[in-house]
């Protein structure tokens, strides 16, 4: 997923960046490229998106997630779980969650908060550049842009990775429909996603991908 942002409709710690905006979305994390020109490439940021990978990128660079000033969101519920008797399954080091998004009701902004870097022209960097990124987005001028904005900082649940599965073609439509029918049970929570997916297909005109700005003649 990909979307032209206009530069007044974002800022990144606080400030704007001097040039055209991209938002690029992936299941995991998402890139902010600023570019200038006919799509020349000038900077830009990562921004993880799963709790996972910014547990275990956290870890492997031997970094504080406090020292950076990254707070972890689930908080209370960690320390309710930690005040328990009994010794869980799961270390309470791998529950805790750091991404956070936000959708004031009513209002025109969406804020971002989690681990990231900046990135450029190389595939390999310090473990000193990540950092906490604090990002404030404007939710986009209509429906299609609100919900393409949207779904490209979000963290990607059940129903958007089967939408994106059949979407880029690992799978087919009948070859879920399949897996539906084989494999599922009614009442189930896999049920009732796979149910909300296919209601979604009756429209399936929205799920097309549209060009971006700088692609339109």
């Amino acid at each position: 997923m990909a979307s032209d942002i206009h530069p007044w409709d974002i800022m990144i710690n606080g400030k704007r960046w001097a040039g055209k905006v991209r938002l690029v979305g992936f299941v995991d994390s998402f890139y902010l490229i600023c570019y200038s020109g006919v799509s020349r490439f000038e900077h830009g940021i990562v921004v993880y998106k799963d709790d996972d990978a910014i547990r275990t990128t956290l870890q492997e660079a031997k970094i504080d997630a406090a020292a950076i000033g990254l707070e972890v969101v689930n908080k209370a519920k960690a320390e309710q779980g930690e005040g328990n008797d009994f010794v869980p399954l799961i270390p309470m080091s791998s529950s805790l969650k750091y991404f956070n998004f936000e959708s004031v009701k009513g209002g025109l902004d969406y804020r971002i908060t989690s681990l990231g870097h900046p990135v450029s022209l190389k595939t390999k960097y310090a473990s000193s550049s990540l950092q906490r990124y604090d990002i404030k987005l404007y939710k986009g001028r209509d429906t299609v842009m609100k919900k393409r904005i949207r779904r490209g900082v979000t963290q990607h649940g059940l129903y958007d990775q089967i939408h994106d599965a059949v979407r880029l073609g690992i799978i087919t439509h009948a070859e879920l429909m399949g897996m539906i029918i084989g494999k599922t049970y009614g009442g189930s929570v896999l049920g009732d996603v796979t149910s909300k997916y296919l209601d979604g297909l009756a429209g399936g005109k929205g799920s097309k991908n549209l060009a971006l700005t700088g692609e339109r003649a």
